[in-house]
């Protein structure tokens, strides 16, 4: 995804795109990398679907993403751990 930072905490980001504001979970290797509030961003995301919610996960390089793919399936480790 790319677009606007509108809102950046340490592990939470909004990313605006197309005018559509999108939360996403993103770990703290990646958050520091991201630019200020206001400025544009470029996110690797992967999608996790869940029975009772779609959750949107962000990262800097496809290594990072990969990684955080290959911990979720793994018996007992979540996403949050994940990260």
């Amino acid at each position: 995804l790319v677009g606007l930072i509108k809102e950046k905490k340490p592990s939470l980001l909004l990313l605006e795109v197309n005018g559509v504001g999108y939360e996403i979970h993103v770990p703290l290797s990646t958050s520091f990398q991201l630019p200020k509030n206001g400025e544009s961003a470029y996110l690797l995301t992967h999608l996790l679907v869940r029975e009772d919610q779609h959750t949107l996960y962000g990262f800097a390089t496809e290594e990072e993403r990969n990684l955080f793919r290959t911990l979720i399936k793994i018996s007992g480790v979540g996403a949050k751990m994940a990260l």
